[in-house]
């Protein structure tokens, strides 16, 4: 009798330990990341302090931004085997070359996790084939505000958001590739056929509904009307 609740006991306080230990688990990876470093077939890619592209963990749950569209999904660790995914993600077309690669990367190396670790606020998601993504927490990154300078464009571009709409093309100054906005600078309403340079603030938007980026732009002065 006494040996069977002893037994009993250590069955107890293994499985209370199993539980713990997950608890724990769980809430080590919870946060926000930007991603700092992408592995994939072969190809590295660095993203530094932009903090463009972005993971969230809580609990059972990940998402993020990974360029152009967002995506969202389930994620499992702890006690049991790494398991992330399948995700799914919003389906805006990333019509220049670079975002899409870097997109496409970013959800295959996500789905095919198969271990992880995590040291000094950085994590990474890698599998046996060398594939990796390599992330680092936000409140240790990317400030929550920053100051930019954007020239755009005088044209606007077709492009496919929650519908066909005109997107704005932008750049950082000195740069030769224009990029697509899907969504406004606050306070900036642009003229048709009028070109610009202005200044604006980048914020980080806090739990930004599933189709709209981590990001949001606000209009500090027109430096420069193009026409």
């Amino acid at each position: 009798m006494q040996k069977n609740l002893f037994r009993s006991g250590l069955l107890v306080g293994a499985l209370a330990l199993s539980v713990m230990s997950g608890a724990q688990a769980r809430s080590m990876l919870d946060g926000d990341y930007r991603v700092e470093r992408l592995v994939y077939d072969g190809s590295v890619q660095r993203f530094g302090d932009d903090g463009k592209l972005t993971v969230k963990i809580d609990g059972s749950h990940i998402s993020g931004f990974a360029g152009c569209n967002r995506f969202m999904g389930q994620i499992q660790y702890g006690v049991q085997p790494l398991k992330i995914g399948p995700l799914a993600s919003t389906l805006m077309a990333c019509i220049q070359n670079e975002t899409a690669t870097n997109e496409h990367a970013m959800h295959q190396v996500l789905n095919g996790a198969k271990s992880f670790s995590l040291a000094d606020g950085k994590l990474i998601f890698s599998n046996d084939a060398g594939n990796l993504i390599s992330l680092v927490r936000a409140d240790a990154a990317a400030p929550a505000a920053v100051e930019r300078v954007l020239e755009i464009s005088p044209e606007r571009k077709t492009c496919s958001g929650v519908g066909k709409m005109e997107c704005l093309q932008v750049r950082e100054p000195g740069a030769a590739d224009w990029q697509l906005m899907y969504f406004g600078i606050e306070g900036f309403e642009p003229q048709p056929g009028v070109g610009y340079v202005v200044k604006v603030r980048e914020e980080r938007v806090d739990n930004p509904p599933a189709d709209a980026p981590n990001r949001k732009l606000i209009l500090i002065e027109t430096l420069e009307t193009r026409r």
